[in-house]
């Protein structure tokens, strides 16, 4: 019995539509392969490198827009509900245009407005958006603006808090799922104990990628694949709970980078050893960066010739644009020549600029020496004509009479 055309048009068809499918699903990048993430909560300087947004944003895969909302640590609410008004998007159209993933820590429910919980909500069912969920989901007696049980978001996160809340302690990761590329990727077993927990409970289809070596097996990472989007959460809090990691595992910064890639569905780095030198070498073109630019700033200021300086640095910044264009198409060896590369033109920079300082404070050092030596003589002279010229000359006075000078006698 012959097939109908429409019937083998439809089967012809099918691969590609599972495909496109499955794409829809399990990867969402911006243009040019960048993860567009639209990061709140706690955005805070003074976590430094313990804040798992400072790690992800020296990715080049990785466009952060960081907003603060933590009211304790900002002017109050209103300011946090103002950094919102500046950075979230005027509709949902647009919000689902800029951004392919939201990630939160411990963020303030209550300074969002409820259209903007929905449009999160609802951009991960229906457009694929992905979710980072650090820390709390619920709320304590002591800290109820953490709660967001109540939200639509809670909604599409794969588990939901436990009555027992929250704990501190002493966790080692054990890993669930021995499957997931996720946890193939790193040793994640072999990372130093965290320092809390928030107590979750995974929700129905959702999978448990590691848990604590708690006697109840708390989960730690929680993954699911919600409508056309998913979502992930990572039971410990930031910044107290992994600190450990940040001062004592090198793969902290690997860690925090790949689970971001996992839920946005880019492709996990096969060599860690590999990604944990270049993300190292990122981290030290940043610092180098920043000390470059202050110090032509402050040759700047005492009138040196910072236009070499300048020419130099737009050699640099070309070099680390390579490794960022090697980066986003994973070719992770050359991308770490590039950058190596770069920091040495950046080495050599400095050098330059720490040179044009010296000339710079040379001369001010001469200015102010010859000033000083200058008003030391002068000042010197004056005093000698005063003090020790003076006895030379005989003084005189006026006659009693009135009528003529006489010398008086010394």
């Amino acid at each position: 019995m012959s097939i109908p055309r429409q019937q083998m048009a439809i089967r012809a068809a099918f691969p590609v539509i599972l495909f496109l499918t499955v794409w829809g699903v399990s990867c969402r990048v911006g243009p040019g392969g960048r993860v567009r993430v639209f990061c709140f909560g706690d955005v805070i300087e003074q976590y430094g490198t313990f804040n798992s947004y400072a790690v992800i944003q020296i990715d080049p895969a990785i466009a952060a827009t960081l907003v603060p909302t933590r009211p304790g640590y900002l002017a109050g609410k209103e300011e946090a509900k103002r950094n919102l008004r500046i950075y979230m998007p005027r509709s949902y159209a647009r919000f689902v245009e800029r951004y392919d993933m939201v990630l939160s820590s411990d963020a303030d429910s209550t300074v969002f407005e409820i259209g903007w919980m929905e449009w999160m909500a609802k951009a991960v069912k229906e457009e694929g958006l992905g979710v980072e969920w650090l820390g709390s989901i619920g709320r304590s007696q002591t800290q109820q603006q953490l709660d967001w049980s109540w939200t639509p978001v809670a909604d599409v996160l794969p588990a939901y808090t436990s009555p027992e809340f929250y704990e501190y302690g002493v966790f080692r990761v054990k890993i669930r799922d021995h499957e997931e590329e996720l946890m193939m990727a790193l040793p994640w077993e072999d990372s130093p104990p965290l320092a809390n927990l928030d107590m979750q409970i995974p929700k129905a289809g959702s999978k448990v990628f590691a848990i604590v070596d708690h006697p109840d097996d708390w989960p730690l990472i929680t993954y699911w694949e919600v409508g056309s989007g998913s979502a992930l959460c990572f039971a410990s809090k930031f910044p107290n709970g992994v600190m450990p990691w940040s001062n004592d595992w090198p793969l902290f910064q690997q860690a925090m980078v790949y689970i971001t890639y996992r839920i946005s569905g880019r492709k996990l780095p096969s060599d860690h050893l590999l990604f944990q030198g270049l993300m190292s070498s990122f981290f030290e073109y940043e610092g180098g960066e920043s000390v470059v630019l202050s110090v032509i700033s402050f040759v700047e200021e005492f009138g040196g010739n910072a236009f070499p300086l300048y020419q130099r640095l737009d050699r640099v910044a070309e070099i680390k644009s390579k490794s960022d264009e090697e980066f986003l198409s994973e070719n992770y060896e050359d991308s770490l020549e590039y950058v190596r590369e770069a920091i040495s033109l950046q080495r050599a920079v400095i050098i330059r600029a720490m040179e044009a300082k010296d000339r710079a404070l040379f001369w001010i050092y001469a200015i102010e020496w010859s000033a000083f030596t200058g008003t030391f003589l002068v000042s010197g002279f004056v005093l000698w004509n005063l003090m020790v010229r003076r006895r030379l000359h005989a003084a005189v006075g006026v006659s009693r009479d009135g009528l003529g000078l006489r010398r008086r006698e010394i």
